[in-house]
């Protein structure tokens, strides 16, 4: 998806419409969103983990990263470039799915998803985190 937002800015001609550019750069900033995440299973950094949690908690339940899935899917699907038309739908159609799939099974079998542990690097066992 980074990708998919790096070739819609690199595409944007000096006439095309500004809004377009718009959607790329939230594209890049999603994904990169999602990335740090995503590597927050592997590698934490305490200190990160502390801020995404305060300032983006949604992603560290599975209903709420499977909406942000599904709203990043609609995103790519709403880029507007015929070059690169192939890749929209494509990474569009993957993160629908798999958010799609993940709200599903979380309502469908939620035994399922009920040891979820999200990631915890930077948070003491002995105060109180709100999300």
């Amino acid at each position: 998806m980074m990708a998919l937002g790096v070739l819609g800015l690199m595409n944007f001609s000096q006439g095309s419409d500004l809004s377009e550019a718009f959607v790329a750069l939230y594209m890049i900033l999603f994904s990169s969103l999602l990335a740090i995440y995503e590597f927050m299973w592997w590698s934490t950094i305490d200190s990160l983990n502390k801020s995404m949690r305060k300032n983006f908690g949604f992603l560290y339940g599975i209903r709420g990263k499977a909406l942000y899935m599904i709203f990043v899917a609609f995103l790519a699907i709403g880029l507007e470039h015929k070059v690169i038309k192939w890749l929209q739908w494509t990474v569009g159609i993957a993160f629908l799915a798999v958010g799609v799939l993940q709200m599903f099974i979380s309502f469908a079998r939620p035994q399922w998803v009920s040891s979820y542990k999200s990631p915890t690097g930077g948070l003491s066992d002995n105060v109180e985190q709100s999300v």
